[in-house]
């Protein structure tokens, strides 16, 4: 029988590694590596709602917009998440909340763009690893400016 120690070490344990899922996502995408990304993503089928970026059902065809759009020296990014709110439903299923700063400089339009949102997680447990199986990211505020003659201009800012 399993004791309630044994209960909560586990349900820490999940939390720990759905957090690490997360921050491997993210640094995969700072890092522009491709085959870290999808990783974190269920095989298959799975829902991955980006907004204005994309709706994908599968973890390669967001590959493939990844390697066109951001897979390139001239695209600085950083992306940040905090306050996650991980909520395990069972030892095989858990839904997540994210607060998300994603910060892009392309040295090659002299553009810097922050934007900061939401993502809305659900995460399956396969073969003891836990994978992304749905993702919605909903964007809260956005800072889009243009380096012009050493100033910097502000093309955009307030809501999406």
């Amino acid at each position: 029988m399993v004791s309630d120690l044994e209960k909560r070490i586990a349900s820490l344990e999940a939390i720990n590694s759905i957090e690490n899922l997360k921050h491997t996502y993210l640094n995969a995408c700072d890092a522009k590596d491709v085959q870290a990304m999808m990783l974190t993503f269920k095989e298959g089928s799975c829902h991955i709602d980006y907004g204005e970026v994309g709706l994908f059902n599968n973890r390669e065809d967001l590959a493939k917009l990844f390697e066109t759009v951001a897979c390139h020296d001239h695209m600085v990014e950083s992306h940040h998440a905090h306050n996650p709110i991980i909520d395990l439903i069972d030892n095989q299923n858990a839904k997540g909340v994210w607060q998300i700063t994603y910060n892009l400089i392309n040295t090659k339009d002299h553009t810097m763009n922050t934007l900061h949102g939401t993502y809305e997680d659900e995460y399956i447990n396969e073969n003891n690893h836990w994978v992304i199986s749905k993702t919605i990211f909903k964007a809260k505020s956005t800072l889009q400016t243009e380096i012009k003659d050493h100033l910097i201009k502000v093309i955009f800012s307030g809501k999406p």
